[in-house]
This record gives structure tokens, C-alpha cells and sequence, in this order.
């Protein structure tokens, strides 16, 4: 078995935890990221999906568990990011990611232009070849897993459903285990569960349906917005008029501008 494919083996049945945090919130330096994930280690998490060289730099020095690596197009709008691909969007993004300690690259797989002009096979193949790491693709269709699969990534996932101009969703919709099912069906490489995962049982679902591995990001480290969450059960008469329904896991802490 390969070292990659070992390290994917690695994540077979484990929950992986995003601990992300835009900078400019408490939660956006380094060092609360670290914090972050030296604790959600503490609490059985398999592996971890973080966002940022600096990030990725500091915790790979105290981790040894896998670490998914990722990196944003910062200062885009909600509109922007439904048009343009922003997560890892250029070969020296995954390059940065590698030298800071990354296990595997995540990038986006949905067709979307990339920054540095790159087709995905292209990337996938520079990402194999000069960097010796495992491409992990985030996903918004079925369609988009199967090219991401037929261009060599070593994994697919959900990430993306619901955050490009064809799958546009409300803020508080679930995860799709419709998509999670028909990627498990039509990909011939694992499929994880990412994005808007918020409760025990969705996860317990996923495994059931056959997913390699499951991410949760904000339901476990993002307080603001399970505050809001709590906060929202007020009954309407209690209830600030300004407080919103919170975000899905992806939009701020696995697509937005971030620290996942």
C-alpha cells in the first residue's frame, strides 16, 4: 500500500474536525487555533481540516494526526463565492500548504476557474507529482466527484453543495446525503460528509450510508454561532430582532474567508 493511500485508510470511519475562524473574529489567530485543535484531539477527533499556511505551520508542530490543509481568496462577498473557485485556488496555494506540514491538499473541485488559469487535472497532477500529497476535492455535485475522480483526486466530499450559483441554498439547510449516496454509488475513490453537518445522528446516517469519513466544523468550533443557535430557541418575544439563523458549517467555516 502506498503512503498515500495508507494515509487516506487512516481516515476510514473517523470524524474529522474543521477549526477554522475568520481573523477577524476572537478565534482567528494562530495560536486559538492550536487551542482549537489540541482539544478537539482531546475529544477523539481522528483528524483535522484547517485553513492557512500560518495555521497549518503552528499545529503541525504539536499534531501528529492528519491534517487536511486548505487555503482561501479572502474578502470575497457571498455572490463572489458562488461564482469563483476560492479554496486552494492555485497550484502555489497547495505548494505553501505542502511546506507547512499538510497531509493532504483540499481544493476546489467544482469547475470553477482557478486563479492561476490551471485546469483540475493539471492541478491534481502537479499536486501528485511535485508534491507527493493526496488531493482531496470539495464537491457541489455528483457530476463534479466524477470528473474530480476521473482527474486523479484521492478523495471526494461534500463540501461545496449548496455554495455555487447551481446549488445555492438557505443558510440553515442539513447536509445532502441524497448527493453523499449518489457519490458513494457513482465515484470510484471515498467519500466523506462535509458541510451543515450539525447533529449526532446526521453523522451516524452518513457512516451508515457508507461515507469514508464525516467533517464537522461549526457545530463543535464555532461558539458565536452556537450561541446563535441556542439563542434562536427563545421564543420570538425574548428574541433580539437582529440575531439571525445561524450559518452552515461551510459557508464561514469551510468556504469563507477564514483563520474551514
Amino acid at each position: 500500500m502506498s503512503t498515500n493511500n495508507s494515509l487516506i485508510e487512516r481516515l476510514k470511519g473517523v470524524l474529522i474536525v474543521s477549526c477554522q475562524a475568520e481573523r477577524s473574529e476572537p478565534l482567528g489567530r494562530p495560536e486559538h487555533i492550536l487551542a482549537l485543535s489540541l482539544t478537539v484531539i482531546n475529544g477523539g477527533a481522528g483528524a483535522l481540516r484547517l485553513e492557512g499556511v500560518e495555521n497549518v505551520e503552528l499545529v503541525r508542530k504539536s499534531v501528529d494526526l492528519p491534517i487536511v490543509a486548505l487555503s482561501k481568496t479572502e474578502n470575497l462577498s457571498k455572490e463572489e463565492r458562488l461564482r469563483k473557485a476560492y479554496i486552494t485556488p492555485s497550484f502555489q496555494d497547495a505548494r505553501a500548504l505542502a511546506e507547512a506540514g499538510a497531509d493532504i491538499i483540499a481544493l476546489d473541485a467544482t469547475g470553477r476557474e482557478r486563479s492561476d488559469g490551471l485546469d483540475l487535472m493539471s492541478t491534481i497532477e502537479k499536486i501528485h507529482e511535485q508534491l507527493n500529497k493526496p488531493v482531496w476535492a470539495d464537491c457541489s455535485s455528483i457530476a463534479d466527484g466524477i470528473e474530480a475522480a476521473r482527474c486523479g483526486a484521492d478523495l471526494v466530499s461534500t463540501t461545496l453543495f449548496g455554495y455555487t450559483a447551481e446549488t445555492a441554498l438557505a443558510d440553515d439547510a442539513g447536509p445532502s446525503f441524497e448527493l453523499l449516496s449518489g457519490l458513494i454509488a457513482k465515484v470510484p475513490v471515498p467519500v466523506v460528509l462535509e458541510g451543515r453537518v450539525w447533529h449526532p445522528q446526521e453523522v451516524t446516517k452518513a457512516f451508515e450510508l457508507g461515507a469514508h469519513a464525516v467533517v464537522v466544523g461549526s457545530a463543535i468550533t464555532r461558539p458565536h454561532y452556537i450561541t446563535r443557535r441556542f439563542l434562536n430557541a427563545i421564543p420570538s418575544a425574548g428574541r433580539s430582532p437582529q440575531v439571525q439563523a445561524a450559518p452552515s458549517d461551510i459557508l464561514t467555516s469551510e468556504t469563507g474567508s477564514s483563520n474551514k
